[in-house]
């Protein structure tokens, strides 16, 4: 008699305790509420002579910093091989708040050999209607794929700061789907 009485109250346990282990994001999905990619441009300075040398993009990117930091140059160039430019990408997660941090990936794009020991300077990062939704910045770090170093990508771990928060009118709009 116990046991007869038993085998519904360990179905119904069973039952609630499946019940809690779903999520409403695993179950449900709501319209235009995704990650955004983000792209940006950037200097990476820092480089043990494996930087991009004579490119003119990065030589220009220079002497812009440099003079919006108050350093005037007599012929706007700037040559070393200590600088590299990147492109730098991040997703912004759906619901982003501003001030929280996201990981980064930096590439470099002139025929710099290596990032390694490199530090990206401050850079926006823009989503394709070109409005700014973070900044990078930090000190790059290089992973391997199988037996060889990659050295011209690297990644900065909590590398960005989101500057703005991601909201979605639920209220407004029909998002569910």
């Amino acid at each position: 008699m116990r046991i007869l009485f038993l085998i519904p109250v360990l179905i119904a346990a069973f039952l609630v305790q499946e019940a809690q282990g779903a999520r409403l994001k695993d179950i449900s999905s709501i319209r235009g509420v995704r990650e955004n990619q983000l792209i940006g441009y950037g200097i990476v300075v820092g480089l043990k002579g494996t930087g991009d040398g004579k490119s003119e993009f990065t030589s220009k990117s220079m002497a812009r910093m440099l003079d919006k930091l108050g350093v005037k140059l007599d012929n706007n160039s700037v040559e070393s091989k200590n600088v590299a430019a990147v492109v730098v990408t991040a997703n912004l997660p759906a619901f982003g708040k501003a001030g929280n941090p996201m990981d980064v990936t930096v590439s470099a794009i002139g025929d710099s050999s290596s990032l390694e020991g490199g530090m990206l300077l401050q850079s926006p990062l823009r989503a394709a209607n070109e409005e700014v939704f973070a900044v990078a910045q930090g000190s790059i770090i290089l992973g391997s794929t199988g037996k060889e170093a990659f050295t011209t990508v690297g990644r900065i771990p909590n590398g960005a700061i989101i500057e703005r928060d991601m909201t979605a009118d639920f209220l407004r709009e029909k998002c569910f789907v």
